[in-house]
């Protein structure tokens, strides 16, 4: 693409006729003001979105979010820059306003320089560093409008960023998230159980479920490690088949006795369901197991088991105050179940399960394969919970504990000494808690095992970081700029431009137009415009020296070099080469440029 020629073939080509409205072209004012116009709504747009975007928004969720301080900063360093670009350019054209002659003469009249209108060097110098916003004009202090819109319009714009930064401010919150995380539950899998026979039918607990057990027993305040997940907060899970009881229970005030019936603990049980095979009670399960012999305190009681849903159960247990007569049914049941972790772990004695209904899973059992069968646990979940609590516990003849084999009194018992003996104050949450909790302890890591996952919601409560955004003050802030930027406009567009006839902008190139009588450094250019000007002779070239060489006798000049003159001209020998001035030499005077060209080498 062939590169235009910006050299003017006559400089007639920047003549320029005077507005005949008497104020700016709105050509020249879009063309200074369109950028920092532009720039002014999208800081505007950008600050405003980041303030109602990330107010209130945890630090970590996104690159947005964590960085919007410094993106409020960048933003105030664009909506700082527009402003001071808007003022800058209307109180440089103020300030010409002010060195013009006033508008009222504005009509080929002359105002002589020391009559109306026109303002001395000092002010010219404190409205110019006024115009620039720059600290320099606290050394020039002037009652004048376009100085104090100046010192507001740098005590503005430096406070922009502060002020967009000050509504921000950190805090720490807590977060809910909900989380969906996979944990081990078993539920009746038959990996809790033993197999009975070549038939695979599911039959009494495992170590592992016996171990469970007794830990689920004594794990009243212990934790329970539900996943290796760094959550915090309410955790359900379900529906999931586990054992649940119903108790009716019946309280009887009474002291610690030795006498025959007041055992401080007794448990035993039967099956309701189980078949009549015998008329001794030790082979008759659907009879209570005899735990009144004394010999149970030394040999324990045999358990026995059968392969039904229900285990209906019989205990009276001493709280120190009452005696408390249980009648109770163990069974299948399906629910959900509820506790708070913190960082993965939970307390077991807070593990709370909520039952939906009780289920039969007789048939299931009766099955042969029963072992690999959807209730091959069940058996299993039932020997382990009786081998913990059934047995009994008396007080001896010198009114010391014996415990006899019960593993439930020795694990659960508060206090045991020649003077204090303190009992559990109840029997059903540590029933509850053995039931609920020995599925969840019965693992031991086969890949079988670790597929027997259900789903766990956690609300995740997380302490977060996020930044609080005051919004009215970012609306007020942007207000104020967007009304400075407004006003500009208004008053480039409206105001009567006096004898400047367009706008003038603080630029050197444009300074070149201004001259005194013998005309500007920029031959014919008094009344163009900035962008007219670099279209047009934008590819001309300035040389700056000297202009009337200095002699002993003469003062030398220094000035701009004129342009060429185009082929066939007849306008007079422009002064077109400079030179450079002899150091002791004096410089200043003017005259006589037109007649003779300097005698200096030109540089």
């Amino acid at each position: 693409m062939a590169q235009r020629n910006r050299v003017r073939q006559t400089p007639t080509a920047l003549f320029t006729l005077f507005p005949t409205n008497g104020r700016i072209p709105f050509k020249q004012i879009l063309q200074a003001t369109w950028v920092a116009t532009f720039a002014l709504f999208i800081g505007i747009c950008f600050v405003l979105a980041i303030a109602f975007s990330a107010d209130g928004k945890p630090t970590s969720s996104n690159k947005w979010y964590e960085y919007a301080p410094t993106f409020i900063a960048l933003g105030a360093v664009v909506l700082r820059g527009s402003v001071a670009a808007l003022l800058g350019i209307t109180l440089y054209q103020n300030l010409w306003q002010n060195v013009s002659a006033p508008a009222k003469a504005n009509e080929e009249s002359r105002v002589e320089t020391g009559g109306e209108g026109g303002i001395s060097l000092k002010k010219v110098e404190s409205l110019h560093l006024a115009s620039r916003l720059a600290v320099g004009m606290l050394a020039y202090p002037l009652f004048r409008a376009g100085w104090i819109i100046g010192f507001l319009g740098l005590a503005v714009t430096s406070a922009v960023q502060p002020v967009l930064q000050s509504a921000i401010t950190v805090r720490q919150e807590r977060q809910i998230v909900p989380l969906g995380l996979p944990i081990y539950h078993p539920q009746f899998n038959g990996s809790l159980a033993q197999s009975d026979s070549a038939a695979m039918n599911a039959a009494g607990p495992t170590t592992i479920s016996r171990r469970s057990a007794v830990a689920a027993l004594m794990g009243e305040k212990s934790g329970l490690r539900y996943t290796d997940a760094n959550v915090t907060g309410i955790a359900n899970f379900g529906p999931v088949n586990y054992l649940d009881v119903s108790c009716n229970i019946e309280a009887v005030p009474g002291n610690k006795s030795n006498l025959n019936g007041w055992d401080l603990y007794n448990f035993t049980y039967r099956y309701p369901d189980a078949e009549h095979v015998s008329d001794d009670p030790r082979f008759d399960l659907t009879q209570f197991r005899d735990v009144s012999n004394t010999s149970v305190l030394d040999n324990g009681v045999e358990i026995s088991l059968a392969a039904k849903s229900k285990v209906e159960v019989q205990a009276v247990i001493f709280n120190n105050t009452h005696y408390l007569r249980h009648l109770c049914m163990v069974q299948t049941a399906i629910g959900s179940c509820a506790t708070h972790i913190t960082a993965g772990t939970g307390s077991m004695g807070d593990l709370a399960c909520m039952r939906d209904q009780f289920i039969n899973v007789d048939s299931d059992l009766e099955k042969a394969g029963s072992f690999y069968g959807p209730a091959g646990g069940v058996i299993s979940l039932f020997g382990s919970f009786l081998e913990v609590f059934v047995g009994k516990a008396v007080l001896d003849i010198r009114d010391r504990l014996n415990p006899g084999q019960s593993l439930f009194v020795m694990g659960t018992l508060v206090a045991d000494t020649d003077k204090t003996l303190v009992m559990p104050s109840d029997l059903l949450s540590h029933m509850q808690r053995v039931l609920w909790v020995t599925p969840l302890l019965a693992k031991f890591g086969t890949p079988e095992q670790e597929a027997l996952n259900v789903t766990m919601s956690v609300l995740d409560e997380r302490n977060v970081i996020v930044y609080k955004i005051d919004k009215p003050r970012i609306i007020v802030t942007v207000a104020v700029l967007l009304v400075i930027g407004l006003g500009c406009l208004v008053y480039l567009s409206l105001c009567n431009s006096g004898a400047c006839g367009r706008l003038t902008r603080d630029s050197l190139v444009h300074s070149l137009t201004v001259a005194g009588p013998n005309g500007p450094a920029i031959k014919g250019a008094c009344l163009a415009s900035l962008d007219e000007i670099l279209d047009k002779a934008g590819g001309e070239k300035l040389k700056f020296g000297v202009l009337l060489e200095a002699t002993g006798s003469v003062d030398g000049h220094l000035g701009f070099a004129e342009q060429p003159l185009a082929p066939g001209s007849h306008e007079s020998s422009p002064v077109t080469s400079v030179g450079k001035p002899v150091p002791g030499r004096w410089y200043g005077g003017q005259g006589g440029l037109r007649k003779k060209k300097p005698q200096v080498e030109v540089r």
